[in-house]
């Protein structure tokens, strides 16, 4: 094999764990410290301010994996809150199903409006939260 083949296959393979990498990174938002990874380490073999300030160069590096931890957890209490309200959502649906029902609504042509209220079909008007319901004071 010749030294060009042996270089491009290196390079090939090289670019494509780098590919790989920032791939993955960026599903795991990793992307940016991943590049200050990336420059820290290259800046190490070309200069010697970054061995000199070692400490201020690594703690650039956990605030910077500190903001992508902070930006997980934001995450996570969005998409906790989003599947709290998609849950109330469901039961407040099947309760609305369940009273038209006692109610004796045909249930053939299902609609809800804007604000969630089950609509009767046959008069268009929400059918839990019309005037036959009574509510408590809150």
């Amino acid at each position: 094999m010749s030294i060009a083949a042996i270089i491009s296959l290196c390079l090939t393979a090289g670019l494509f764990i780098i590919s790989s990498l920032f791939k993955i990174a960026g599903k795991l938002r990793l992307g940016i410290p991943l590049i200050y990874l990336l420059i820290a380490v290259v800046s190490t073999f070309f200069t010697r301010w970054t061995t000199e300030h070692e400490q201020l160069v690594l703690m650039g590096l956990y605030i910077v994996i500190g903001l992508t931890a902070l930006s997980w957890i934001i995450s996570l209490i969005k998409t906790i809150r989003r599947r709290r309200d998609e849950k109330y959502l469901e039961d407040d649906v099947a309760w609305q199903i369940q009273r038209a029902r006692e109610m004796g609504i045909p249930l053939d042509k299902i609609q809800f409006n804007g604000q969630g209220d089950l609509l009767d079909p046959r008069t268009g008007e929400p059918v839990v939260y019309g005037q036959a319901t009574s509510f408590k004071d809150i």
